[in-house]
């Protein structure tokens, strides 16, 4: 039962991931108001995000639910992905001083942070916890 929770759940991030980006891309993205050394940086996370995360989150998401060890794989590859991208997206954001604004962006950027490193956390453990039980 717990498998399917965590599968529903690597469903679900998954496709916040990419509504994200289609978000950033339509909106942020075309915003005057940003800066474009911010632009520049946040055009670095794509590619990871969609091409090594969210196909880990999906592939990990089928393996669970029908019970196949590479589901455990690619859950912790998932999460230790989202845990490396949720530090660095923080140690930049400090360092810039982002989370000191005010606007719909910045508080944006601080729920999508917190929001990976949870999931992180948990996709990371619970995948460790089936292997070691393997």
């Amino acid at each position: 039962m717990l498998d399917l929770i965590i599968a529903g759940l690597e469903i679900f991030v998954g496709i916040a991931i990419i509504v994200f980006w289609i978000y950033f891309f339509a909106v942020e993205y075309k915003d005057p108001e940003n800066e474009q050394w911010y632009i520049i940086y946040e055009r670095t996370f794509p590619l990871p995000d969609i091409g090594w995360i969210t196909p880990c989150l999906f592939i990990g998401a089928y393996g669970l639910i029908t019970g196949h060890n590479f589901g455990i794989f690619f859950t912790i590859a998932a999460g230790s992905g989202m845990m490396f991208l949720g530090f660095i997206d923080t140690a930049f954001s400090i360092q810039n001083g982002i989370y000191k604004k005010k606007d719909f962006g910045s508080r944006l950027s601080v729920i999508v942070v917190i929001c990976s490193l949870i999931f992180a956390v948990i996709f990371t453990v619970y995948g460790w916890m089936k292997f070691s039980a393997l």
